[in-house]
């Protein structure tokens, strides 16, 4: 999942996108930004690219789906 998050920041992302995912729970809102919103602190955010040892698959840590 990270993997393709980062492929589609790196290729695709302009300046913001906006989704809503339709879960058994309810929608999931999640919103895609290249600049941090008024009052974040960027170390309220979890590093997820590249991946932290936690998240690696052995081979697998490059953004090109490899």
């Amino acid at each position: 999942m990270f993997r393709l998050l980062a492929r589609f920041a790196e290729h695709d992302l302009d300046q913001w996108d906006n989704w809503r995912l339709e879960t058994s729970y309810g929608p999931v809102y999640v919103n895609l930004s290249r600049a941090l919103g008024p009052g974040r602190q960027d170390d309220a955010f979890t590093p997820v690219w590249p991946l932290p040892p936690r998240f690696e698959e052995a081979g697998r840590n490059d953004a090109s789906g490899g």
